[in-house]
């Protein structure tokens, strides 16, 4: 079973440079359409809870959604990005059904009343050839939710769903991290097969005239933390070659073809850190060419690995990351897994260690 071009005119390229520079702009005042700015606490922290892998249809699956209220009432994340597959779309046969799903993704985050947003992954619209309904649509029945942040996403790119959301200091004076959402699709066609799709140039373009205007605009790059489903290749090279902090319970499936996402962070230099979900028992992070790469973790009880919902196996594989960012010059983040034992793992407990065994 699988697992798993550019030319532009002058005047084009001016355009949607202009439009990265309004989108900057804009990014200040909310962070979606109709939705406050994300600030530090009085203490300059502020905490992400990545999750991935949900797998959720119209039937309820009670174990994932208790596991991610408990994250939630423990680490108290100020955002929830879930980090795709957040629906196994073949199980939604219709409208109605499709909805339902949607309403599980949100039930947690909703009950908590926490800021949160989606990424897609490979499974979210398996049910379109049934339902009909494209990814834009979608995003708007995620974005009517009270407290997700998927508004006011970037038009006009493959995909659906890039956005970038700035985190401002306690204040509200300046930003002082940035959370970049990105579509890595899902499949393309290659002959008669059908291997993992890729992040496409438009939206790597994207990525990098929506970094040079918020520079341009704040006078200095701000650091960032990217959320995407299905890891790059250079998650593979980093294993091979590195150190990693965590699980590697099987092998990388990014997509056969290499996109250039990961030179562009190296160009941009901005991105600290990339984390994807797609391979559900791994949990590893490490750093490669200076840049953190690693998972988020599997909250979904009905999908791979299949255990019983009790069975005791779910308690160091389910769980979720987070990232504490610490607002000051320059701002940092520490990130580390909560299992559903309740544990975190050791990288959380010695920043220096942690920094001596990931050096690229």
């Amino acid at each position: 079973m699988n697992r798993r071009s550019f030319v532009t005119t002058a005047a084009g390229a001016s355009a949607s440079a202009s439009a990265a520079t309004s989108q900057a702009s804009a990014s200040t005042a909310e962070s979606a359409p109709g939705r406050p700015a994300l600030r530090c606490s009085s203490d300059g922290l502020f905490r992400v809870l990545a999750i991935s892998d949900l797998h959720y249809g119209p039937a309820r699956d009670p174990q994932g959604i208790a596991l991610t209220e408990r994250l939630i009432d423990t680490e108290k994340p100020n955002l929830v990005v879930v980090n795709g597959d957040c629906l196994s779309g073949k199980e939604c046969r219709d409208e109605a059904g499709l909805r339902t799903a949607i309403g599980n993704v949100a039930a947690a985050m909703e009950s908590r009343r926490v800021p949160w947003a989606i990424t897609f992954g490979n499974h979210d619209q398996e049910h379109e050839p049934a339902t009909g309904i494209g990814k834009d649509a979608v995003l708007a029945m995620y974005a009517a939710y009270p407290h997700n942040l998927n508004g006011g996403a970037a038009e006009g790119l493959t995909g659906a769903g890039n956005k970038h959301i700035l985190i401002w200091d306690a204040a509200g004076a300046k930003p002082v991290y940035c959370i970049w959402l990105i579509d890595s699709n899902a499949y393309f066609t290659d002959g008669k097969n059908h291997p993992y799709d890729w992040i496409h140039s438009d939206q790597i373009q994207w990525y990098t005239r929506t970094s040079i205007a918020l520079e341009k605009q704040h006078g200095a790059k701000i650091p960032g933390l990217m959320f995407f489903h299905i890891p790059l290749p250079e998650f593979a090279e980093m294993v091979n070659k590195a150190k990693i902090i965590g699980v590697r319970q099987e092998h990388e499936c990014p997509s056969p073809v290499n996109g250039g996402m990961f030179a562009a962070l190296l160009d941009r230099g901005d991105v600290r850190g990339v984390y994807c979900g797609h391979d559900h028992v791994n949990n590893y992070m490490g750093r490669w060419r200076g840049i953190e790469l690693g998972y988020d973790g599997c909250i979904g009880h009905l999908t791979y690995p299949r255990l019983p919902p009790q069975d005791p196996g779910h308690l160091h594989i389910r769980g979720g990351r987070v990232f504490e960012i610490t607002a000051g010059a320059p701002a940092l983040h520490r990130t580390w897994m909560r299992f559903k034992s309740g544990a975190k793992n050791w990288e959380s407990e010695s920043e220096a260690l942690t920094k001596d065994h990931i050096k690229s």
